[in-house]
């Protein structure tokens, strides 16, 4: 049985046949193909991030979210190099702990702030201080983890500051662009977290830095 075409075909189809004789045959499929597109595509409708409501209300949602769990596992690639370790994160205001199990045979890292200062520690009795997590990482691991932007970013939030969000229809950040990074969320999970659809799988790249985080637990 024969499917239904439902393009609407363009007038200017049945000019190119009375034509068809004076032009060569890859130049006539070449701009028939073209009125057939022309005929038959349809505008994907946009909707800027600042006019949509549901992106609006999520934020005020996602901002009240300041105590949280999190577990899951991380994969760092860093030009030709690489590693993945299992984490767990406990957020309460600007107080953090990051338990980074695994990483580089080194067993286990503990990242901790009291909100002013970093503290991190290796299993084997190694300490570090400094006001910027990013750079304990980077001394202790090799790599510049965006520790103070994953802050905002496992949420779905972009960080304080500039930045270029793209969301869907729920409201839920999709794409975002801040300080250098590109970050995508390819998969939602709905938690008992205020009964919000939180990112399951993260994604986050500047340069040859890759950083892809897969959530396993959410808890308030």
């Amino acid at each position: 049985m024969r499917g239904q075409f439902h393009c609407r075909f363009s007038p200017n189809l049945f000019f190119l046949r009375k034509r068809a004789s004076k032009r060569p045959c890859w130049m006539i499929a070449v701009l028939v193909l073209t009125g057939l597109l022309a005929s038959c595509a349809t505008p994907l409708p946009t909707t800027p991030v600042d006019q949509n409501p549901a992106w609006t209300a999520r934020q005020k949602e996602l901002a009240r979210l300041t105590h949280w769990e999190t577990a899951g596992r991380i994969g760092v690639v860093n030009g030709q190099d690489g590693w993945h370790a299992h984490f767990q994160w406990v957020q309460q205001n600007a107080e953090y702990r990051i338990d980074l199990i695994g990483p580089l045979g080194q067993g286990r890292v503990l990242v901790q702030s009291d909100g002013r200062e970093v503290n991190l520690q290796t299993q084997d009795g190694q300490r570090w201080t400094a006001p910027d997590p990013d750079a304990l990482l980077e001394q202790a691991l090799g790599v510049r983890l965006p520790v103070g932007g994953l802050r905002y970013w496992v949420r779905g939030l972009p960080a304080p500051g500039p930045a270029a969000p793209q969301v869907d229809a729920d409201g839920r950040l999709i794409r975002l662009e801040q300080n250098g990074w590109v970050i995508e969320y390819p998969a939602y999970a709905p938690t008992s977290v205020f009964n919000l659809d939180l990112p399951e799988r993260i994604v986050a790249r500047r340069q040859d830095l890759s950083v892809k985080l897969v959530i396993e637990q959410w808890m308030p």
